[in-house]
Protein backbone atom coordinates (compact mmCIF):
# COMPACT_ATOMS: atom_id res chain seq x y z
CA UNK A 1 0.00 0.00 0.00
CA UNK A 2 1.55 3.48 -1.41
CA UNK A 3 0.48 6.64 1.24
CA UNK A 4 1.28 9.96 0.83
CA UNK A 5 1.32 12.19 3.81
CA UNK A 6 0.96 15.85 3.67
CA UNK A 7 2.05 18.34 6.19
CA UNK A 8 0.62 21.80 5.23
CA UNK A 9 1.36 24.95 6.34
CA UNK A 10 0.37 28.50 6.01
CA UNK A 11 2.08 28.98 3.01
CA UNK A 12 3.95 25.38 2.63
CA UNK A 13 3.50 22.12 1.60
CA UNK A 14 5.87 19.07 2.70
CA UNK A 15 5.24 15.47 1.90
CA UNK A 16 6.48 11.87 2.70
CA UNK A 17 5.48 8.97 -0.06
CA UNK A 18 5.47 5.60 1.59
CA UNK A 19 5.68 1.83 0.64
CA UNK A 20 3.76 1.33 3.58
CA UNK A 21 4.32 -2.66 3.28
CA UNK A 22 8.03 -2.03 5.09
CA UNK A 23 7.40 1.59 5.74
CA UNK A 24 10.15 2.58 3.54
CA UNK A 25 10.24 6.30 2.06
CA UNK A 26 10.01 6.61 -1.42
CA UNK A 27 9.81 10.18 -1.58
CA UNK A 28 9.69 13.33 0.16
CA UNK A 29 9.82 16.97 -0.43
CA UNK A 30 8.55 20.77 0.69
CA UNK A 31 7.60 23.39 -1.09
CA UNK A 32 7.69 27.19 0.72
CA UNK A 33 5.84 30.03 -0.24
CA UNK A 34 2.75 28.52 -1.46
CA UNK A 35 0.29 31.16 -3.29
CA UNK A 36 3.37 33.57 -3.39
CA UNK A 37 5.25 35.05 -6.12
CA UNK A 38 8.04 33.12 -6.04
CA UNK A 39 8.05 29.48 -4.01
CA UNK A 40 11.03 27.39 -3.26
CA UNK A 41 10.71 23.67 -3.91
CA UNK A 42 13.19 20.60 -3.37
CA UNK A 43 12.66 17.08 -4.02
CA UNK A 44 14.00 13.41 -3.39
CA UNK A 45 13.37 9.95 -4.41
CA UNK A 46 14.79 7.37 -2.48
CA UNK A 47 16.75 6.25 -5.26
CA UNK A 48 18.87 9.59 -5.60
CA UNK A 49 16.58 11.68 -8.00
CA UNK A 50 15.89 14.91 -7.17
CA UNK A 51 14.30 18.26 -8.68
CA UNK A 52 14.83 21.37 -6.75
CA UNK A 53 14.15 25.33 -8.08
CA UNK A 54 11.87 28.53 -8.09
CA UNK A 55 8.00 28.54 -9.32
CA UNK A 56 5.35 30.08 -8.85
CA UNK A 57 2.61 28.08 -7.07
CA UNK A 58 -0.68 29.60 -6.80
CA UNK A 59 -2.41 27.24 -4.34
CA UNK A 60 -2.44 23.81 -2.76
CA UNK A 61 -3.55 22.20 -5.94
CA UNK A 62 -0.58 23.56 -7.71
CA UNK A 63 1.85 22.02 -5.57
CA UNK A 64 0.32 18.95 -4.91
CA UNK A 65 0.22 18.58 -8.87
CA UNK A 66 4.05 19.61 -9.16
CA UNK A 67 4.75 16.97 -6.48
CA UNK A 68 2.94 14.42 -8.61
CA UNK A 69 4.53 14.95 -11.44
CA UNK A 70 7.65 14.61 -9.98
CA UNK A 71 6.67 10.96 -8.46
CA UNK A 72 5.26 10.02 -11.41
CA UNK A 73 7.22 10.81 -14.53
CA UNK A 74 10.60 12.39 -12.83
CA UNK A 75 10.80 9.68 -9.66
CA UNK A 76 9.04 6.90 -11.70
CA UNK A 77 7.76 6.01 -8.84
CA UNK A 78 4.67 5.05 -9.55
CA UNK A 79 3.30 4.66 -13.50
CA UNK A 80 0.03 6.83 -12.60
CA UNK A 81 -1.73 8.32 -9.55
CA UNK A 82 -4.14 5.29 -9.27
CA UNK A 83 -0.78 3.56 -7.56
CA UNK A 84 -1.51 5.95 -4.87
CA UNK A 85 -3.97 4.36 -2.01
CA UNK A 86 -4.28 7.25 0.17
CA UNK A 87 -3.81 10.82 1.41
CA UNK A 88 -3.25 11.50 4.74
CA UNK A 89 -3.16 14.87 6.71
CA UNK A 90 -1.39 15.79 10.26
CA UNK A 91 -4.82 17.59 10.70
CA UNK A 92 -5.04 19.92 13.91
CA UNK A 93 -8.60 20.19 15.08
CA UNK A 94 -12.28 19.75 14.33
CA UNK A 95 -15.26 20.06 16.45
CA UNK A 96 -16.09 16.99 18.52
CA UNK A 97 -13.36 14.89 16.48
CA UNK A 98 -10.10 13.56 18.07
CA UNK A 99 -9.39 10.25 15.91
CA UNK A 100 -8.11 9.38 12.70
CA UNK A 101 -11.14 9.82 10.24
CA UNK A 102 -12.21 10.06 6.62
CA UNK A 103 -11.83 14.12 5.53
CA UNK A 104 -15.68 13.94 4.60
CA UNK A 105 -17.62 17.01 3.56
CA UNK A 106 -19.09 16.46 7.45
CA UNK A 107 -15.45 16.61 8.71
CA UNK A 108 -14.35 19.68 7.30
CA UNK A 109 -17.56 21.81 8.25
CA UNK A 110 -16.71 20.36 11.60
CA UNK A 111 -12.87 21.88 11.35
CA UNK A 112 -14.50 25.12 9.45
CA UNK A 113 -16.59 25.61 12.97
CA UNK A 114 -13.02 25.36 14.94
CA UNK A 115 -11.15 27.57 12.83
CA UNK A 116 -11.39 30.59 15.67
CA UNK A 117 -9.43 27.94 17.96
CA UNK A 118 -6.43 27.59 15.70
CA UNK A 119 -7.05 30.42 13.12
CA UNK A 120 -3.75 30.03 12.26
CA UNK A 121 -3.71 25.95 11.26
CA UNK A 122 -7.38 24.85 10.04
CA UNK A 123 -7.44 27.79 7.03
CA UNK A 124 -4.56 26.70 4.98
CA UNK A 125 -5.84 22.52 5.78
CA UNK A 126 -9.36 23.54 4.81
CA UNK A 127 -7.96 24.88 1.51
CA UNK A 128 -5.34 21.73 1.28
CA UNK A 129 -7.97 19.48 1.53
CA UNK A 130 -10.56 21.11 -0.80
CA UNK A 131 -7.71 21.49 -3.34
CA UNK A 132 -6.79 18.34 -3.32
CA UNK A 133 -10.52 16.71 -3.08
CA UNK A 134 -10.35 18.02 -6.63
CA UNK A 135 -7.29 16.91 -8.17
CA UNK A 136 -8.00 12.97 -6.92
CA UNK A 137 -11.58 12.76 -6.64
CA UNK A 138 -12.80 9.63 -5.37
CA UNK A 139 -9.23 9.01 -3.53
CA UNK A 140 -9.66 8.39 0.19
CA UNK A 141 -8.31 11.02 2.72
CA UNK A 142 -7.75 10.60 6.08
CA UNK A 143 -7.18 13.41 9.30
CA UNK A 144 -5.18 12.10 12.26
CA UNK A 145 -6.49 14.99 14.54
CA UNK A 146 -4.00 15.70 16.87
CA UNK A 147 -5.54 15.35 19.88
CA UNK A 148 -6.21 11.70 19.12
CA UNK A 149 -3.21 10.77 21.44
CA UNK A 150 -4.94 12.36 24.03
CA UNK A 151 -8.09 10.76 24.36
CA UNK A 152 -6.50 8.96 27.19
CA UNK A 153 -6.21 11.75 29.68
CA UNK A 154 -9.24 12.03 32.51
CA UNK A 155 -12.10 13.57 32.38
CA UNK A 156 -11.42 15.31 35.48
CA UNK A 157 -7.59 16.53 33.78
CA UNK A 158 -9.45 17.81 30.76
CA UNK A 159 -12.62 19.24 32.22
CA UNK A 160 -12.44 23.14 32.48
CA UNK A 161 -14.25 25.10 35.77
CA UNK A 162 -17.02 26.23 33.45
CA UNK A 163 -20.73 26.27 32.96
CA UNK A 164 -21.24 22.69 32.35
CA UNK A 165 -24.02 23.77 29.60
CA UNK A 166 -21.12 25.68 27.79
CA UNK A 167 -18.96 22.41 28.16
CA UNK A 168 -21.34 19.89 26.64
CA UNK A 169 -23.07 22.64 23.64
CA UNK A 170 -19.43 24.10 22.34
CA UNK A 171 -17.71 20.68 23.09
CA UNK A 172 -15.15 22.82 25.64
CA UNK A 173 -12.34 20.61 26.90
CA UNK A 174 -8.40 20.49 27.20
CA UNK A 175 -7.80 18.81 23.69
CA UNK A 176 -4.33 18.73 23.61
CA UNK A 177 -2.14 18.60 20.45
CA UNK A 178 0.80 17.38 18.80
CA UNK A 179 -0.51 13.92 18.93
CA UNK A 180 1.58 12.38 15.99
CA UNK A 181 4.61 13.81 17.84
CA UNK A 182 4.18 12.46 21.50
CA UNK A 183 3.00 8.88 20.28
CA UNK A 184 5.92 8.69 18.29
CA UNK A 185 8.66 9.82 21.34
CA UNK A 186 6.74 7.48 23.80
CA UNK A 187 6.96 4.75 21.48
CA UNK A 188 10.61 5.42 20.29
CA UNK A 189 11.35 5.56 24.00
CA UNK A 190 9.79 2.37 25.19
CA UNK A 191 11.64 0.57 22.61
CA UNK A 192 15.15 2.47 23.16
CA UNK A 193 15.27 1.09 26.93
CA UNK A 194 13.64 -1.68 25.98
CA UNK A 195 11.02 -1.56 29.10
CA UNK A 196 7.10 -1.09 29.00
CA UNK A 197 5.33 0.81 31.91
CA UNK A 198 7.21 3.76 31.98
CA UNK A 199 6.83 7.07 33.42
CA UNK A 200 7.70 9.92 30.65
CA UNK A 201 7.81 13.23 30.27
CA UNK A 202 7.65 14.37 26.87
CA UNK A 203 9.39 17.78 26.16
CA UNK A 204 7.92 18.68 22.14
CA UNK A 205 9.75 22.07 21.81
CA UNK A 206 9.61 24.11 19.10
CA UNK A 207 7.71 27.31 17.54
CA UNK A 208 4.94 25.47 19.08
CA UNK A 209 5.58 23.39 22.22
CA UNK A 210 4.06 21.31 24.47
CA UNK A 211 4.89 19.04 27.18
CA UNK A 212 3.27 15.45 28.13
CA UNK A 213 2.90 13.15 31.02
CA UNK A 214 2.68 9.48 29.40
CA UNK A 215 2.24 6.85 32.01
CA UNK A 216 2.39 2.94 30.25
CA UNK A 217 2.12 4.38 26.81
CA UNK A 218 -0.74 6.34 27.42
CA UNK A 219 -1.19 10.50 27.61
CA UNK A 220 -2.57 11.20 30.92
CA UNK A 221 -1.87 15.05 30.43
CA UNK A 222 -0.64 17.99 28.76
CA UNK A 223 0.16 21.31 28.55
CA UNK A 224 -1.89 22.35 25.91
CA UNK A 225 -5.43 22.93 26.46
CA UNK A 226 -8.83 23.88 24.24
CA UNK A 227 -6.26 25.90 21.77
CA UNK A 228 -3.04 25.49 20.88
CA UNK A 229 -2.37 29.14 22.13
CA UNK A 230 -2.42 27.65 25.62
CA UNK A 231 0.72 25.72 27.71
CA UNK A 232 3.82 27.33 27.48
CA UNK A 233 5.00 30.19 25.34
CA UNK A 234 5.32 29.37 21.45
CA UNK A 235 6.92 31.27 18.66
CA UNK A 236 3.97 34.12 18.28
CA UNK A 237 1.34 32.39 20.64
CA UNK A 238 1.16 33.55 24.35
CA UNK A 239 0.90 30.12 26.27
CA UNK A 240 -1.61 29.68 29.48
CA UNK A 241 -3.27 33.55 30.03
CA UNK A 242 -5.76 34.53 32.55
CA UNK A 243 -8.65 34.90 30.22
CA UNK A 244 -9.44 38.41 31.89
CA UNK A 245 -6.43 39.77 30.54
CA UNK A 246 -7.95 39.44 26.96
CA UNK A 247 -11.06 40.62 27.87
CA UNK A 248 -9.86 44.11 30.03
CA UNK A 249 -7.19 45.21 26.98
CA UNK A 250 -10.36 44.52 24.95
CA UNK A 251 -11.60 46.95 26.55
CA UNK A 252 -8.41 49.42 27.40
CA UNK A 253 -7.82 48.83 23.48
CA UNK A 254 -10.95 49.01 21.85
CA UNK A 255 -10.57 45.31 20.50
CA UNK A 256 -12.57 43.73 18.52
CA UNK A 257 -12.69 39.59 18.39
CA UNK A 258 -10.58 39.22 14.96
CA UNK A 259 -7.80 41.99 16.46
CA UNK A 260 -7.30 39.90 19.70
CA UNK A 261 -7.04 36.42 17.79
CA UNK A 262 -4.65 38.32 15.07
CA UNK A 263 -2.21 39.40 18.53
CA UNK A 264 -2.53 35.82 20.28
CA UNK A 265 -1.94 34.09 17.00
CA UNK A 266 0.84 36.41 15.87
CA UNK A 267 2.49 38.62 17.52
CA UNK A 268 2.52 37.35 21.17
CA UNK A 269 4.70 34.49 22.85
CA UNK A 270 8.37 34.30 22.48
CA UNK A 271 8.06 37.23 19.65
CA UNK A 272 6.14 39.53 21.74
CA UNK A 273 8.49 38.86 24.80
CA UNK A 274 11.68 39.70 23.33
CA UNK A 275 10.46 42.10 20.49
CA UNK A 276 13.65 40.28 17.94
CA UNK A 277 12.03 37.17 16.84
CA UNK A 278 9.88 34.06 17.30
CA UNK A 279 13.15 32.07 16.64
CA UNK A 280 14.67 30.63 19.49
CA UNK A 281 18.05 30.71 17.80
CA UNK A 282 17.54 34.41 17.02
CA UNK A 283 16.57 34.64 20.44
CA UNK A 284 19.49 33.39 22.15
CA UNK A 285 21.84 35.24 20.02
CA UNK A 286 20.07 38.63 20.86
CA UNK A 287 20.55 37.27 24.42
CA UNK A 288 24.51 36.93 24.14
CA UNK A 289 24.58 40.10 22.76
CA UNK A 290 23.50 41.74 26.26
CA UNK A 291 19.52 42.07 24.82
CA UNK A 292 17.44 41.86 28.36
CA UNK A 293 14.17 40.99 26.51
CA UNK A 294 15.47 38.43 24.80
CA UNK A 295 16.89 37.07 28.41
CA UNK A 296 13.85 37.53 29.72
CA UNK A 297 12.29 35.19 26.95
CA UNK A 298 14.24 32.73 27.22
CA UNK A 299 13.58 32.73 30.69
CA UNK A 300 10.00 32.36 30.14
CA UNK A 301 10.18 30.03 28.12
CA UNK A 302 12.23 27.73 30.28
CA UNK A 303 10.51 28.62 33.97
CA UNK A 304 6.99 27.19 32.35
CA UNK A 305 8.90 24.08 31.09
CA UNK A 306 10.04 23.59 34.38
CA UNK A 307 6.83 23.93 35.91
CA UNK A 308 5.21 21.78 34.03
CA UNK A 309 7.92 19.12 34.72
CA UNK A 310 7.55 19.42 38.16
CA UNK A 311 3.47 18.95 38.01
CA UNK A 312 3.90 16.27 35.87
CA UNK A 313 5.93 14.58 38.01
CA UNK A 314 3.38 14.72 40.77
CA UNK A 315 0.65 12.84 38.64
CA UNK A 316 2.87 10.23 37.24
CA UNK A 317 3.97 9.72 40.77
CA UNK A 318 7.65 9.57 39.59
CA UNK A 319 9.72 9.84 36.75
CA UNK A 320 11.66 7.25 34.68
CA UNK A 321 12.28 9.63 30.95
CA UNK A 322 12.91 12.99 30.07
CA UNK A 323 12.97 13.43 26.83
CA UNK A 324 13.16 16.08 24.03
CA UNK A 325 12.04 16.12 20.63
CA UNK A 326 10.97 19.21 18.17
CA UNK A 327 12.97 21.98 16.88
CA UNK A 328 14.32 23.46 19.85
CA UNK A 329 14.32 20.11 21.64
CA UNK A 330 16.75 18.68 19.25
CA UNK A 331 19.23 21.15 18.52
CA UNK A 332 19.08 23.71 21.39
CA UNK A 333 21.45 21.95 23.81
CA UNK A 334 21.46 25.46 25.98
CA UNK A 335 17.85 24.91 26.43
CA UNK A 336 17.87 21.36 27.12
CA UNK A 337 20.78 22.31 29.73
CA UNK A 338 18.66 25.21 31.23
CA UNK A 339 15.72 23.38 31.82
CA UNK A 340 17.47 20.31 33.52
CA UNK A 341 19.35 23.24 35.79
CA UNK A 342 18.28 22.89 39.57
CA UNK A 343 16.21 19.35 38.64
CA UNK A 344 19.10 17.61 40.27
CA UNK A 345 16.89 17.03 43.44
CA UNK A 346 14.12 15.05 41.32
CA UNK A 347 16.99 12.66 40.26
CA UNK A 348 17.31 14.55 36.59
CA UNK A 349 20.84 15.06 35.77
CA UNK A 350 22.13 16.04 32.36
CA UNK A 351 25.60 15.27 31.11
CA UNK A 352 26.69 18.83 29.57
CA UNK A 353 29.22 17.11 27.43
CA UNK A 354 27.34 14.65 25.91
CA UNK A 355 24.21 17.47 25.83
CA UNK A 356 26.71 19.83 23.54
CA UNK A 357 27.94 16.73 21.39
CA UNK A 358 24.65 16.24 20.00
CA UNK A 359 25.02 19.45 17.80
CA UNK A 360 27.45 17.55 15.85
CA UNK A 361 24.41 15.54 14.68
CA UNK A 362 20.98 15.48 15.24
CA UNK A 363 20.04 12.06 16.05
CA UNK A 364 18.48 9.97 19.47
CA UNK A 365 21.06 10.31 22.39
CA UNK A 366 21.39 9.76 26.03
CA UNK A 367 22.56 12.77 27.77
CA UNK A 368 21.68 11.67 31.04
CA UNK A 369 24.78 11.64 33.54
CA UNK A 370 25.72 7.92 34.77
CA UNK A 371 24.57 8.96 38.30
CA UNK A 372 20.94 9.93 37.19
CA UNK A 373 18.12 9.00 38.26
CA UNK A 374 16.27 9.73 35.33
CA UNK A 375 17.09 8.76 31.44
CA UNK A 376 17.09 12.21 29.50
CA UNK A 377 16.80 11.23 25.68
CA UNK A 378 16.84 13.22 22.55
CA UNK A 379 14.29 11.40 20.57
CA UNK A 380 14.24 13.05 16.98
CA UNK A 381 10.18 13.10 15.74
CA UNK A 382 8.71 11.03 12.87
CA UNK A 383 5.20 12.70 13.07
CA UNK A 384 4.45 11.35 9.30
CA UNK A 385 4.98 7.75 9.80
CA UNK A 386 2.12 7.72 12.66
CA UNK A 387 0.00 9.56 10.17
CA UNK A 388 0.50 7.05 7.48
CA UNK A 389 -0.05 4.34 10.03
CA UNK A 390 -3.04 6.14 10.88
CA UNK A 391 -4.14 6.41 7.12
CA UNK A 392 -3.82 2.73 6.90
CA UNK A 393 -5.85 1.79 9.79
CA UNK A 394 -9.14 3.95 8.07
CA UNK A 395 -8.65 2.98 4.75
CA UNK A 396 -8.39 -1.03 5.56
CA UNK A 397 -11.82 -0.22 7.89
CA UNK A 398 -13.73 1.24 5.01
CA UNK A 399 -13.01 -0.48 2.49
Amino acid sequence: MIVIVVNVGSTSLKFKLYEMDNETILAEGKIEGISKEKSEFKFASKDGITRQGIESFANYNAGLDKILKFIINDAKIVSNINEITAVGFKTVIAKGINDAVLLTDDVIQKMEEFIPIAPSHNPPYINAIKNIKQLLPGKPLVGLFEPAFHKTIPEYAYCYGLPYEWIEKYCIRKYGFHGASLRYVSERVTKILGKNNLKQIICHLGGSSSICAVKKGKSIDTSMGFSPQSGIPHSTRPGDLDPFVVLYLMKKENLTVDNVIKKLSEESGLLGISGVSGEMKDIVESAKNGNKRALLAIDTFVYNVKKYIGSYIVILEGLDVLAFTGGIGERSDLIREKICSGLEFLGIKIDNEKNKSVLKEIKEADISSRDSKVKILIVPTNEEIIVARATVDVVRKNL
